[in-house]
């Protein structure tokens, strides 16, 4: 089975080339510049050429849309990076005359944070929060109303995990000794590995009778952010020391830090959108329906998992 990856070169799409590879599966990359990754077929494409993008997906069987934006210095460049690409994948695919699984990779921020008491589910209102949110979800809509092809929308929460550039900061202060929380509040999120991830499509890959369905995807465990933050620590052998942060003062330096972004064309992890997204009152999401559909429950293993990045960070000197 051919299986066409968009963002193919990025975090989580090397780690599901390299899963389906091992899974027997053709994959295939589909970049915008030249990458290398032995015994992957690679195709090089122009997403606004119509005839190319097209040409490039005509002979496979699924396409697992991947690309995209998390952080840009505009709402347009995010629109465009999340949105137009999307609609740009389903125009294709609905042209080509044989049946594609279009597989897309969306986020949590499309549904938006939840009530520290109640978990979200896939069928709540969309209320996302920022603008990578808000992208997002509207390309969950492109999907659900132009898409002709079988397809299915996956929402994984937090990932994490090797090659990771935006956890790899809180790896960063935890090794100075240094923990930081934003206001007195705690707050509860969910987060899934990005090798549980890769786990979770080949079980929605291997699943046929899920057509137009979508699934929030977290290693269905609940966390609190300091505890996250903990389990850093035990990795690294050290000893923490945690600074509340008073959120007022959090907002300014989060929103210095988008200015900042801006003066030097360069979007950074800390920017007030970000703000907003770790501030909300917490993450949560009911896994139930991909534990009942898919048959996902996967064993507590976050301890590990972590200790297992931060290795691969010292490993690639990236720590």
């Amino acid at each position: 089975m051919k299986i066409a990856i968009t963002g193919a070169n990025g975090f989580v799409g090397s780690t599901l080339l390299s899963s389906l590879q091992a899974n027997d599966f053709e994959p295939i990359a589909l970049v915008r510049r030249p990458f290398c990754a032995p015994g992957i077929a690679i195709r090089e494409i122009d997403y606004s050429n119509f005839k190319q993008l097209s040409t490039a997906l005509s002979d496979v069987d699924i396409v697992i849309h991947n690309a995209g934006k998390t952080k840009t210095l505009s709402k347009a460049q995010m629109y465009a990076a999340n949105i137009g690409l999307t609609q740009k994948i389903v125009s294709a695919i609905n042209h080509i005359d044989h049946p594609i699984r279009l597989i897309y990779i969306s986020s949590q921020a499309a549904s938006g944070p939840s009530k520290a008491d109640l978990p979200r589910k896939e069928s709540d209102p969309s209320e996302p929060i920022s603008i990578y949110g808000k992208s997002k979800a509207l390309a969950e809509k492109v999907i659900h109303k132009q898409c002709l092809q079988p397809y299915n929308i996956v929402r994984p929460c937090s990932v994490y995990g090797p090659q990771d550039r935006d956890f790899l900061q809180l790896f960063k202060l935890c090794k100075k000794g240094l923990s930081m929380q934003i206001g007195k509040q705690d707050r509860l999120l969910n987060m899934i590995h990005v090798n549980q991830l890769a786990e979770f499509i080949l079980l929605l890959i291997a699943n046929r009778n899920v057509n137009s369905e979508t699934f929030f995807a977290s290693d269905n465990e609940v966390y609190t952010q300091a505890e996250v933050v903990q389990y850093i620590a035990s990795a690294m052998a050290t000893e923490n020391r945690q600074i509340v942060i008073p959120q007022s003062l959090a907002r300014g330096a989060f929103g210095l830090s988008d200015i900042w972004g801006r003066l030097i064309r360069r979007p950074l992890v800390m920017n007030l959108e970000k703000y907003q997204e770790i501030t909300a009152e917490a993450w949560l999401i009911d896994s139930s329906k991909a534990r009942e559909l898919l048959g996902w429950n996967p064993p507590p293993q976050m301890p590990e998992l972590i200790k297992e990045t931060y290795q691969w960070y010292i490993s690639n000197a990236w720590l």
